[in-house]
């Protein structure tokens, strides 16, 4: 899957810039690596979270601040990302570029988002709260880094052997955490979904036992309610989840409280407070849909063809999209009815920081992975950022 640059937002044709270069991480850092903690006082804004690979073995994750500093960082070791054999493919054995699929550490692809490569799904690994980030420390340990570069252990996924894996999702409040095991070491792949405390978890509950085509697993929280993706996108998914679908379930009664998106609504984009946006055949055009289901029209393409990244704001009322078939190309902000558009612009993925800011490509636009921008809508100024990676999250982390 070839790098591209993120989505620019350009809101005017004339913007200011600032740039700055966050301290690199070191060549040889270890898993147990400290972070690297704020000179100041812990910062209150939001945060973009950046993975960034290390070595062969380990990656980094950093949160940058609004300003484009560097306000924490940690390092670990690559945990557990061998492919999922889900039916239709290559792991699963279905013909195609990949005949022999190999573990690629998800912080390589700069495309993180597309969430795919070749024909298989590639899982998130990586969960973000309203304060902290969560990430793997080898194929068990669950780390975390905190917006106030305190870092620790957090939990152990279970041991699950060579015909499974694991993957999870921490709640907003840092007190549950959702682990869902792909089990094919029998004819049917089973997927479990289990709840547990986050802090002295060693008893667990069963929320969902799934298989083909119902898979379902943890990404998210939403008011209390587990976030499930459904449905597996092969092949590069234009959202961070691999996913067609997401349901909402009732982690008491097990009950699913909603449905966004679908075949005839592919999601794309992140998740949101508001929900998360879809592309709909029937209009060619993408769907705000929000936590019941609901989907409401908002930007139409001028291309049938596209179905591309578009972003949800936290309050559900503008989305970010990318047009790159024509006969208009180029990338804007749809909001309540109103476009603001830039021609002549080709990019990719970009998401909403918070209300005031996006994250954004840099303005001489950034082939290498190298560069983002963080663009604030009330002045229109960039900040752009030199730091190698993908941007895997944001902080607060919350839907």
């Amino acid at each position: 899957m070839g790098a591209a640059a993120l989505l620019v937002v350009l809101l005017t044709a004339c913007q200011a810039h600032a740039t700055t270069s966050p301290e690199s991480p070191a060549a040889t850092a270890s898993a147990s690596a400290p972070p690297i903690a704020s000179t100041s006082a812990t910062p209150a804004g939001p945060l973009v979270v950046v993975s960034n690979p290390v070595d062969q073995v380990h990656y980094s994750i950093s949160l940058i601040d609004v300003d484009g500093r560097t306000v924490a960082r940690a390092s670990a070791a690559y945990g557990d990302q061998k492919p999922v054999p889900f039916p239709g493919s290559a792991a699963g054995g279905s013909p195609s570029g990949m005949a022999n699929p190999v573990v690629q550490p998800i912080a390589l692809y700069r495309l993180l988002p597309d969430a795919g490569a070749c024909c298989d799904a590639f899982l998130p690994t990586i969960s973000v709260s309203d304060t902290r980030v969560y990430f793997p420390d080898g194929p068990r340990t669950i780390r975390y880094l905190g917006r106030d570069g305190s870092t620790g252990v957090a939990t152990t996924l279970p041991e699950v052997g060579a015909l499974a894996r694991a993957v999870f999702s921490v709640s907003p409040d840092d007190r549950r955490i959702a682990i869902g095991v792909f089990d094919w070491s029998s004819p049917v792949m089973i997927t479990v979904v289990t709840i547990q405390d986050l802090q002295g978890g060693d008893h667990s509950v069963e929320v969902r036992r799934s298989a083909f085509p119902l898979e379902a697993w943890p990404v998210g929280w939403h008011a209390g309610n587990l976030v499930l993706a459904r449905m597996p996108a092969l092949g590069g998914a234009p959202n961070p989840n691999a996913a067609t679908a997401y349901s909402v379930l009732n982690p008491v009664t097990g009950e699913d409280l909603g449905f966004l998106g679908g075949m005839t609504c592919p999601v794309v984009g992140p998740l949101s407070r508001a929900g998360t946006a879809c592309v709909a055949g029937r209009c060619h055009c993408i769907m705000a849909v929000d936590w019941t289901g609901t989907q409401t029209p908002t930007y139409s393409y001028a291309d049938p063809s596209e179905m591309n990244w578009a972003a949800l704001s936290p309050d559900g009322h503008a989305v970010i999209f990318n047009e790159i078939y024509g006969p208009r190309t180029g990338g804007g902000i749809w909001r309540d009815g109103s476009v603001t558009f830039m021609p002549n612009y080709s990019g990719s993925p970009n998401q909403w920081l918070d209300e005031s800011h996006t994250i954004v490509a840099c303005a001489a636009g950034d082939a290498g992975g190298e560069c983002f921008g963080i663009q604030d809508l009330r002045t229109t100024t960039t900040v752009e950022v030199t730091l190698p990676g993908s941007i895997v999250g944001v902080v607060p982390g919350g839907l």
